[in-house]
């Protein structure tokens, strides 16, 4: 178990010891000397016992849901801010009624979370710096300069100041007429010479962490139940949230819907416009089978080209077929045309077409004009997003 103690959240000293079930010396130093020793390591954090607040209430009833309602209500009127901001772990005493509270600003909490995660740690406890005291059955006080730190119990103690220790040493010797055990470390012990109230142990392992002063105190782990509170905001704020989200998953479906709906139209149209064009075709080339409507025009120009072979030999000059084959090639050079209807009658050729602009249609009439060596007459007119025109070829190329 690897605990360090940290004085602020962003620290860059840091003080740590490599607990196992023997005492363990107290190091000092920087994070990129800590580090190495978290490898495997459970991690403990120690944090200033000024930001906890350690006290007792008494609850008659060890239901753990119903102590999660009692316990803050028992502790309202004890605390002057918002108990919604306050994150509370307690533990049950055996074979009583008090309870031993810990309470922490939630925020707080959540800063020092975030610290150990900064340097790639995840912390599984925190806990008051206090705890690292030792505990027996004796009340322990340690005092370095400016700061003090009492441990009454097991669960229990509290920081102060040395300004306050008359009032603190007054509160631990109220109503006692014995002298009081008191295991001490201090830096100032000539304070303490003339005090007969106490009976005092000195501590000489100052710079030791032992197992039987921490592991106690685990069982009031401040990160206990604060997933469970994660838990309950990230509800809450899906509840606050989910009519929009529902709303705008709905909004996106709905897009989706229209898309396919419109994708759908638009491919019936496009397999409309290739049987129309492959009925053309078969009754131009009925002995011809198997066309893939996305290769049409390179098969049209093919079996032009075939057909116009066959019409140089016969030397029929009525034919249509060198027209053909002269706009089979010039409907390569022309764009996007869609040939609408074909016919041929005493050596005219008539062509209907369709184009999506005037540009199309004039590239095709000067390709046919130089193939063939004749005039081509045109006849255009346009609709709202095409353009139809019907090109009339001479029977002689």
């Amino acid at each position: 178990m690897l605990v360090i103690r940290l004085q602020t959240p962003n620290d860059p000293d840091p003080a740590w010891a490599v607990l196992t079930n023997k005492p363990a010396d107290w190091q000092h130093g920087s994070w990129e000397k800590l580090l190495p020793a978290a490898r495997g390591q459970d991690v403990v954090l120690l944090i200033p016992g000024r930001e906890v607040l350690l006290t007792q209430t008494s609850v008659n009833t060890r239901n753990q849901k119903q102590l999660q309602q009692a316990v803050p209500f028992a502790l309202e009127d004890s605390i002057a801010d918002d108990l919604d901001n306050q994150h509370i772990v307690w533990q049950t005493q055996a074979n009583s009624a008090l309870v031993d509270v810990a309470i922490i600003s939630r925020a707080r909490l959540r800063e020092w979370v975030n610290a150990l995660q900064i340097h790639q740690l995840r912390t599984t406890s925190i806990l008051p710096d206090l705890f690292a005291l030792p505990w027996e059955t004796d009340t322990t006080l340690w005092q370095q300069g400016e700061h003090i730190w009492v441990r009454t119990g097991e669960l229990s103690g509290y920081t102060s100041s040395d300004a306050a220790l008359p009032l603190l040493l007054d509160s631990l010797a109220a109503g006692k007429t014995d002298p009081i055990p008191l295991r001490l470390y201090s830096d100032q012990t000539d304070k303490w010479t003339t005090d007969t109230r106490f009976v005092i142990t000195p501590e000489t392992q100052a710079e030791q962490l032992l197992p039987a002063s921490l592991q106690p105190a685990l069982k009031l782990n401040l990160l206990n139940g604060l997933q469970d509170e994660n838990r309950a905001q990230l509800h809450q704020q899906w509840q606050r949230w989910r009519l929009a989200a529902g709303l705008a998953a709905a909004s996106a479906l709905l897009t989706v819907g229209i898309y396919g709906v419109e994708s759908y139209h638009l491919q019936q149209q496009l397999d409309a416009v290739d049987a129309q064009n492959l009925q053309l075709f078969a009754e131009l080339f009925p002995g011809v089978s198997d066309v893939d409507p996305r290769g049409l025009k390179s098969r049209l120009a093919s079996e032009l080209a075939r057909v116009r072979g066959k019409g140089s030999t016969a030397g029929a000059s009525t034919s249509p077929l060198p027209q053909l084959s002269a706009f089979a090639a010039a409907m390569g050079k022309a764009g996007e045309l869609t040939v609408e209807d074909i016919r041929a009658q005493s050596g005219t050729l008539t062509l209907n077409l369709q184009a999506k602009n005037q540009q199309a249609i004039e590239t095709l009439r000067d390709t046919l004009e130089k193939a063939l060596g004749n005039p081509v007459e045109l006849q255009s007119s346009r609709t709202a997003d095409s353009v139809k025109a019907t090109l009339t070829l001479g029977g002689k190329s």
